[in-house]
C-alpha cells in the first residue's frame, strides 16, 4: 500500500497524518490504545495520537534512518521526562 502523509503546520503546531503504518494492529486496536491530546485548554482542539509504544514500534519497522533517529530521540525525551517526573504525553 502506498502511504499518503499530509503535514499541516499553523503557527508552532504540526501535524502529520499518515494514512499506512505498520504496528501490528488493526486501525480499531491502535484507536483503542491511542493516547487524547488537546491544544493548551481549547476544547475543540482534540484529538487522537498513536500510543508511544505503537509509535516506537512503527518507526523501527519503517527501517528509515530518519524514523530510526526518531526512536532515539523519543527514546531520549521519554526517559529524561520519567526521571524528572514529567508527563511527556
Amino acid at each position: 500500500k502506498q502511504n499518503i502523509s499530509l503535514k499541516f503546520s499553523p503557527a508552532d503546531f504540526d501535524v502529520e497524518l499518515i494514512t499506512n503504518f505498520n504496528i501490528g494492529k488493526t486501525f480499531n486496536e491502535a484507536y483503542q490504545n491511542s493516547e487524547k491530546a488537546q491544544i493548551e485548554n481549547i476544547s475543540v482542539a482534540r484529538y487522537r495520537v498513536l500510543s508511544f509504544e505503537d509509535l516506537i514500534t512503527s518507526k523501527v519497522k519503517s527501517a528509515r534512518a530518519k524514523d530510526l533517529l526518531d526512536v532515539q530521540e523519543l527514546r531520549r525525551i521519554k526517559y529524561k521526562d520519567q526521571k524528572s517526573g514529567e508527563d511527556p504525553s
